[in-house]
């Protein structure tokens, strides 16, 4: 028997590590079971087929030798569908429902067929877990624009975040980032904002994961007031110029940068997780871009910044 895992494409190699899978662009297949508690993964399943179509009709020709016999119990299909076809979702998932025999739940199915289906590609499995992974547990408070949670995770894999290192957030929102570092073991993580309700949001999805983060209300303007400490690494997911203007960004970005050189240490790393990178790149003050990770979320792109002191 062989599985499968899913994740975002461009984050295959840090998927690898650790499933040692075979990749495949946007999934990897796995000689063993996969665990529910993986990071960097948002499905997870028995394997069936991987094959290309053109439309549905070439779909249902494709599916067509795969055995379904062995559903027995209530099942439902589920198709998550990317780019443009001449078929919908609900097409593709009533073709493979006529394929089965067992009866159909769609409320709580005992088995649920996933198909997804990107650009002409397609892999269809059964999912394990009925649900994403990457959709965390402690997400009991989110923040309107949060980081989802394995692209952070993917993020500190990226950069070569050790549990050793103490690391900060200075735009902590619901405390994604910290979080998952904290997860990895972090012993000295720190979490700030400069608005109450990312504090408060902070602070009740640490508890819910289990985790102890050092958490404090503090302006960017006056991040360097508030510790005395250098720091190993800075990781954040700054806002974006859609939600303030082009004029503020690049002064706000202007400051970020200053405060990070100035609180890390001097071999420290400043890792930005963003979806608009440009303005990043372009002025990184007194950093070097030493590499980068583009993840395609949904056919949104999400770039990972690693930044070094120069």
């Amino acid at each position: 028997m062989k599985y499968f895992v899913t994740t975002f494409e461009g984050a295959e190699d840090i998927v690898k590590k650790e499933t040692k899978g075979t990749e495949h662009k946007g999934f990897l297949i796995l000689a063993k079971k996969p665990s529910e508690d993986l990071r960097s993964i948002i499905r997870a399943g028995i394997y069936l087929k991987h094959f290309k179509i053109k439309d549905l009709k070439d779909y249902k020709k494709q599916i067509k030798d795969i055995d379904f016999s062995f559903i027995k119990e209530e099942f439902a299909v589920y198709c998550e569908r990317f780019g443009d076809h001449k078929f919908s979702s609900k097409e593709i998932e009533i073709a493979t429902a006529e394929k089965i025999k067992a009866k159909v739940n769609l409320t709580s199915p005992k088995t649920l067929v996933y198909v997804k289906i990107k650009n002409g590609e397609c892999l269809i499995g059964i999912d394990l877990y009925k649900k994403r992974i990457d959709k965390r547990g402690y997400r009991v408070k989110p923040h309107p624009n949060s980081l989802n949670s394995a692209i952070a995770y993917i993020g500190l894999n990226f950069s070569d975040y050790k549990p050793s290192n103490s690391l900060l957030d200075f735009f902590c929102g619901s405390g994604v980032i910290p979080i998952e570092a904290a997860l990895m073991k972090g012993k000295e993580v720190f979490a700030t904002d400069n608005q109450y309700y990312c504090i408060e949001a902070t602070s009740i999805n640490s508890k819910v994961a289990g985790v102890k983060l050092n958490i404090s209300k503090t302006k960017l303007e006056d991040i360097n007031k508030k510790f005395k400490k250098k720091f190993d690494f800075i990781v954040t997911d700054p806002p974006i110029a859609t939600f303030r203007g082009l004029n503020d960004i690049y002064h706000l970005y202007d400051i970020m940068f200053e405060k990070a050189f100035a609180i890390l240490k001097p071999k420290g790393t400043f890792i930005i997780i963003t979806a608009r990178p440009k303005p990043l790149i372009e002025e990184p003050g007194k950093f070097k871009l030493k590499k980068q990770l583009i993840l395609d979320k949904d056919n949104l792109k999400y770039y990972i910044l690693v930044f070094k002191k120069n």
